[in-house]
């Protein structure tokens, strides 16, 4: 038995951990031992962390202003209408023109524009599946 208490504290100290518990039928051990991280270590692993923050703030996509345009119902989502072709960035909608179509249940059901305006944002693709209420233009 002492023989294994001497290879559990090795593995312990050759593997470098802090906590180290083990249980085979009656026997139980547990070692722990406390870290004291060196201060010039630890403003560091601050710096690195703040970095990593700093970066996922500039990936997070912008939130861009306007009147979103919402699925109406689930299902997949064409942008093409007919011989039209997709709507992208920076088209001009008036009042009433269809948007895209949303198939469900092998029905197409038309999106139309609530008001006039510009295209900022596309939020779907071609033959994407879209959830009701799910954003699908942007208009300005």
């Amino acid at each position: 038995m002492s023989n294994s208490l001497l290879e559990y504290g090795e593995l312990f100290k050759d593997l470098g951990l802090t906590e180290l518990s083990v249980e085979d039928g009656d026997f139980k051990l547990c070692l722990k031992r406390k870290v004291q991280v060196d201060p010039c270590e630890r403003q560091m692993n601050l710096k690195v962390v703040d970095s990593v923050e700093k970066t996922a703030d500039l990936m997070k996509p912008e939130k861009k202003s306007g009147d979103k345009v919402k699925a109406p119902l689930l299902g997949i989502f064409y942008g093409k209408v007919g011989e039209k072709e997709a709507l992208k960035v920076g088209d001009k909608i008036k009042k009433g023109d269809v948007l895209c179509t949303i198939e469900a249940m092998k029905m197409m059901n038309e999106v139309k524009a609530s008001k006039d305006g510009t295209i900022i944002e596309v939020l779907a693709k071609e033959g994407d599946l879209v959830e009701y209420n799910q954003d699908l233009f942007i208009i300005e």
